[in-house]
């Protein structure tokens, strides 16, 4: 393969060039040595073992240090995302530990500390801070949207942890991880220059030192930014391939809901729900069952998302009951804005509804490719909904939701922008769909559906039923 210089290549070229004319300018190697010396004396160290227990005791020190503030970093961030008060609590503690000089830092550890202690101390205190408010600040942007449609299908907190805050909280989170590292490293190698424990970078910097053997001095020098260097390429690297999930097929073929055909109902009595002073329902009293296809059928901003966001349990009702014929019902949603994963292509946002993700049975293998089938989303698996229009993101959501078998199934607005002969086509295929398990569908639309239904459905109409 043919080599291509990039400008950082010139850029160290030139360096290099600028180095040794300098040196020849100086004319003083003991000084300021040349780079063909340089080079030498690096080769000299690379063939001493003591080298080896140098740059390993530093970089272990680094790693443990950045170990702890990264872990106490993850849980104190994950529990001021969910608490104010505890937010509140830390930033003071963040913000004297982030404002405190190193040197200070050093000077007032090394009345307490041992001298191979005192280096892994001064990285977390340096790294911790950085690692912190770069995790809240991520967790913190996490699209709230996202989180509720992950609550609505029931993934539990390590879940979406793994699958909605760290993917998008993973520029900011390994932004700061390359920032901590960067401020830890050399954290590290002045702990062990002044603590001067029996192996280390620091510690050989600082006999170099003593001995003015500036050859040695600068060869360390160069070898602590090389190891740097290789951190942040290994962390690139990371930001390339961190995030991928992949769909696998389970050994137990058997479908993990037993979802029966019976009766399946949801009475709502005297409902009232306000924003601020805005009353979007009041007193709403509706008896749904699975018998036919509820729909709730009214103009736009009359209380149909609200309705639905109540039944699925995004928003907490103000006052009144919702009675499910099942104790813990599962309720699936297509929803109106369709809340599509970002980093998760078409097959996977789907799959995402089923309680195994990633990981699926063949059954609901086949399920999902008979929907792709059905929305006219073939040869779209593997697109991100990014690239994907607004009305093929729509139908993406829909299958989402008709993938999972449930008790109930909320359907908010899911064929808006779609033409009349795949409206049609959609519709038989959610009746067919959801014929194995019979869920209590409520359906939200200001469209006129009812017409290409094989059997006919009930309607209500919210401002009717809202005195």
């Amino acid at each position: 393969m043919k080599f291509k210089p990039t400008p950082a290549f010139y850029s160290i070229l030139l360096l290099l060039v600028f180095w040794q004319a300098l040196a020849m300018l100086i004319g003083y190697p003991e000084l300021f040595p040349s780079v063909t010396g340089l080079l030498k004396t690096i080769l000299i160290l690379l063939i001493n073992a003591d080298f080896y227990a140098s740059l390993g005791i530093t970089i272990l020190r680094g790693l443990i240090g950045f170990a702890l503030a990264l872990t106490l970093s993850g849980v104190l961030a994950a529990v001021a995302l969910h608490q104010s008060f505890w937010k509140s609590f830390f930033h003071p503690w963040v913000v004297i530990m982030r404002s405190v000089p190193v040197i200070s830092i050093v000077l007032i550890a090394l009345l307490w500390l041992s001298p191979p202690g005192l280096p892994v101390f001064i990285a977390f205190f340096t790294m911790f801070p950085i690692l912190y408010q770069n995790m809240l600040s991520g967790l913190e942007h996490t699209d709230i949207k996202l989180v509720e449609m992950a609550k609505v299908f029931n993934k539990n907190s390590l879940q979406r942890l793994q699958y909605i805050y760290l993917p998008s909280a993973r520029a900011l989170i390994l932004s700061g991880m390359a920032t901590a590292m960067g401020f830890g490293w050399r954290a590290v190698i002045i702990g062990e220059v002044l603590a001067g424990p029996v192996h280390g970078i620091g510690t050989s910097m600082k006999k170099a030192q003593a001995f003015i053997d500036m050859k040695v001095l600068l060869a360390w020098t160069i070898i602590a930014i090389v190891v740097s260097f290789m951190f942040d390429v290994l962390l690139k690297l990371l930001v390339k391939h961190s995030g991928n999930f992949s769909l696998s097929i389970l050994k137990n073929n058997t479908q993990p809901h037993n979802i029966y055909t019976d009766i399946k109902t949801v009475n709502i009595n005297s409902l009232n729900k306000s924003f601020n002073s805005k009353v979007v329902l009041r007193k709403l009293n509706l008896s749904l069952s699975n018998e036919q296809v509820n729909l709730l059928k009214t103009a736009s901003g009359s209380g149909k998302t609200t309705l639905m966001h109540i039944l699925a349990g995004i928003l907490k009702k103000d006052s009144g009951e919702i009675t499910f014929s099942h104790a813990k019902p599962i309720i699936s949603c297509s929803f109106q804005d369709k809340r599509l994963i970002p980093w998760l292509n078409v097959e996977q946002n789907i799959a995402f509804s089923l309680p195994h993700f990633p990981q699926i049975t063949t059954i609901e293998k086949d399920r999902i490719t008979a929907l792709i089938h059905l929305l006219e989303l073939d040869n779209q698996q593997d697109k991100l909904p990014d690239a994907m229009s607004g009305g093929e993101q729509q139908r993406v959501a829909l299958a989402r939701a008709l993938v999972l078998p449930c008790h109930v199934l909320l359907l908010d607005e899911p064929l808006t922008g779609l033409g009349q002969d795949l409206k049609t086509k959609i519709i038989k295929g959610i009746e067919e769909f959801t014929n194995d398990f019979k869920p209590l569908i409520v359906w939200a639309t200001h469209e006129e559906v009812a017409c290409f239904l094989s059997s006919p459905p009930t309607t209500s109409h919210l401002q009717e039923r809202a005195p």
